[in-house]
């Protein structure tokens, strides 16, 4: 934790190569899955199913680390990934040589799935490879709610605004055109 992480390029879902989305612009919950382990941190995966990471502040994808299942089938491994996101909001992307967890020097990455929050200025406020305790998934969420509750004082000062705009209208519409 504490380490300034770069853009790595991955695969988008129709295998183009794209940089990593949103790096520096939002701050970032990535969950960097080893196929071989589908069953770790499911439980916390499950609450943001039900709990959507998205905002003006904050965003969330997985990315598949393809390099750390050789003996599984690519297409295999796209195919339950894409079953997991299925009626959600999810994006998946994918890391066909594992090189994320090498250029960013991230332990334990190719043998577990990773959960990693990075704020906006790229560097990584939360790490862990494998099975997160009850405490570590609550500091996640704590830092998701941090980074996500600028939005909420956006859209309460937005509502505000249009709620003042439609009195003055009230007011302007039964002034002038109900006056006689």
């Amino acid at each position: 934790m504490g380490e300034k992480v770069f853009s790595v390029n991955i695969l988008n879902m129709n295998n183009d190569t794209v940089a990593l989305p949103m790096l520096g612009q939002k701050n970032l919950l990535i969950f960097y899955a080893d196929p071989s382990h589908p069953g770790q941190n499911k439980t916390f995966r499950d609450y943001f199913k039900t709990h959507p990471v998205s905002g003006l502040e904050i965003t969330s994808y997985g990315i598949v680390n393809l390099a750390a299942a050789p003996m599984l089938p690519n297409a295999l491994i796209k195919r339950m990934a894409l079953k997991e996101v299925k009626g959600t909001d999810g994006k998946i992307y994918f890391d066909p040589d594992g090189i994320l967890a090498t250029a960013w020097k991230l332990p334990g990455a190719n043998n577990n799935f990773t959960v990693i929050f990075i704020n906006k200025n790229q560097v990584i406020e939360f790490y862990k490879a494998g099975q997160l305790t009850p405490e570590e998934q609550e500091q996640v969420i704590a830092l998701v709610r941090k980074s996500d509750s600028y939005p909420y004082f956006v859209y309460f000062v937005i509502l505000r605004l249009f709620f003042l705009y439609l009195c003055n209208y009230h007011y302007l519409y039964n002034y002038h055109f109900r006056r006689k």
